[in-house]
């Protein structure tokens, strides 16, 4: 008669150790009963151990660890994420795991994992160097890679392939000193924009420095997205890089979906363009799509390639004799110039489409430290003013 689950036995081995073995399913495949084996040296050790085991399948907080490795889990995890996440956060925790952890641990079961391997992996992360790379990463990077291995175990816990994770017992390194925002002065600004003057995607360049707003968003603007009576820009979706090749997405958040307020210079700039894109049109005829109702776009009407307008940009910029910043610094150089012209904070992160304040605060501390200072020197002359 075929044993139920929690039953088992315990014999003594050839070695001398004792053995006993409980059944603990039955195998999905086979049909076969799947059973658990437990050694001790003595026969009361295996019995207690058996004795636990058996509470365990009887209160169902018994869990059978999976046979999986690590590897295998990490690219399923992040695979049954993927519609989950925006297409660059999928696309960075590949990286993560196909270059920095699988080479190290894919072959390790999920079950095996331990503590000091991953810690040992991050240390060595940190430090290595190559013929490529004579340092090791960042600690934001090494961060990155120890937050990936933590996540994936967590999941891994809840679907019960393992019973704790290890990786909450690994010790990151600190965080760095947080680098300054890099951004141009007014005059640069002017620079740049002087420079780039008659080029095919000068209208992203003036309004990437006027209105803050993200390389995606600007990509999907739309002509219905403006307007014209009230100087507005309305923010509702972002062009993004996939797979599948250039999609429209949803923004970041609900704080995302904005309008912003702009400027006559901006809508007189705006005006040029569709000035400039209806010659296109009448040239190309039917071969313009026009559907899209893009305000920047290729040469038949279709989104433009993100990676083209940093390639132009960082062009641009070189040609300027300017510092060098990423294209993403034009948001911030924005934001920091708004906020020295006296600009409201609060109206700042509606601008930026920040869903809270206190990120915008974070981000542009530097230039709100510079404000309050001044805000000092106004009391301490309003005071003067009255005594004196």
């Amino acid at each position: 008669m075929a044993r139920g689950n929690g039953e088992g036995t315990i014999v003594k081995r050839k070695d001398g150790r004792w053995m006993g073995a409980v059944t603990i399913g039955t195998d999905p495949e086979t049909g076969k009963p799947d059973r658990k084996y437990i050694y001790g040296k003595k026969r009361k050790e295996v019995a207690r151990k058996m004795t636990e085991l058996k509470q365990k399948l009887f209160d169902g907080s018994f869990i059978k660890q999976s046979e999986i490795k690590l590897g295998e889990w990490l690219t399923r995890w992040n695979e049954g994420r993927k519609s989950q996440l925006a297409y660059n956060t999928y696309r960075a925790y590949k990286v993560w795991i196909n270059k920095h952890i699988i080479p190290e641990l894919g072959e390790v079961k999920l079950k095996e994992v331990k503590a000091r391997q991953i810690q040992n992996l991050l240390n060595k992360k940190l430090e290595k160097r190559s013929p490529n790379n004579d340092k090791g990463l960042s600690v934001n990077s090494i961060k990155h890679i120890y937050a990936t291995i933590h996540t994936a175990l967590s999941q891994a816990v809840k679907e019960q392939l393992i019973v704790r994770n290890v990786a909450a017992s690994v010790t990151p390194p600190k965080k760095q000193e947080e680098k300054k925002l890099q951004t141009w002065t007014k005059d640069e600004v002017n620079k740049f924009l002087a420079q780039a003057k008659g080029h095919k995607y000068f209208i992203i360049y003036y309004l990437a420095v006027n209105t803050g707003m993200r390389r995606g968003e600007l990509i999907g603007l739309k002509w219905s997205d403006i307007d014209f009576n009230k100087n507005r820009i309305e923010i509702n979706r972002q062009v993004q890089r996939t797979d599948e090749g250039l999609i429209f997405k949803k923004p970041k958040s609900k704080a995302g979906y904005r309008v912003i307020p702009t400027t006559p210079d901006v809508i007189k700039q705006l005006k040029k363009q569709k000035i400039r894109q209806n010659e296109k049109k009448l040239a190309l005829g039917s071969n313009y799509n026009d559907d899209l109702d893009l305000i920047c776009s290729n040469m038949v009407g279709n989104p433009i390639e993100p990676t083209k307008v940093y390639k132009y940009y960082k062009e641009i910029s070189r040609a300027a004799d300017l510092p060098e910043i990423k294209f993403h610094d034009l948001r911030h150089t924005f934001s920091t110039l708004f906020l020295q012209s006296n600009g409201n904070i609060k109206t700042l992160q509606q601008i930026l489409g920040h869903s809270s304040i206190s990120v915008t605060m974070d981000t542009y501390s530097h230039v709100t430290d510079e404000m309050l200072d001044s805000a000092a020197k106004n009391i301490e002359m309003m005071y003067k003013a009255n005594f004196n």
